[in-house]
């Protein structure tokens, strides 16, 4: 407890924080530079998942992506999302996962060379992910399109 200014008098305040914490089974450390914001999200969670899975979850192809995630899965809209279908092209990269919420700010915007495909769940990432590298119908994978700005 602590005193404290309330409407001009003087009271003693008492605060509590809540915050997410998650017991991992196992320590993660992610050390890159020039990374700032949730963006990563989804793509650090694959590349986690990747690490701990048997084989390579790519297949080894280039495959870029962006969202943020929360501790359900879900994928979420970021920012600039233009500019990192561009920068991932040409990093070379030649296929991209994209949050469904960012659909409508990519239709007419994807770079030639890239294939884009809209995801809402870390489960549809892996569903993309392993489509790629097992050579499955990649026309069955959920895209963005116009007129649908949650992906198809």
């Amino acid at each position: 407890p602590r005193q404290g200014d309330v409407n001009g008098q003087q009271q003693w305040l008492v605060g509590i924080s809540l915050a997410l914490g998650f017991d991992l089974p196992v320590d993660v450390k992610i050390q890159l530079n020039d990374i700032g914001g949730p963006s990563a999200g989804m793509m650090f969670a694959l590349g986690i998942i990747d690490k701990m899975s048997p084989g390579d979850l790519t297949g080894g192809q280039h495959i870029a992506g962006t969202g943020t995630i929360d501790e359900q899965g879900q994928v979420g809209a970021i920012g600039g999302i233009r500019q990192k279908l561009y920068g991932a092209r040409d990093a070379g990269a030649t296929w991209f996962l994209a949050p469904s919420a960012n659909c409508n700010e990519v239709v007419g915007h994807v770079p030639n060379g890239i294939r884009v495909f809209s995801v809402s769940t870390l489960s549809d990432s892996l569903k993309v992910l392993e489509t790629i590298r097992d050579g499955g119908d990649l026309d069955a994978l959920p895209t963005c399109e116009v007129g649908n700005s949650t992906g198809s």
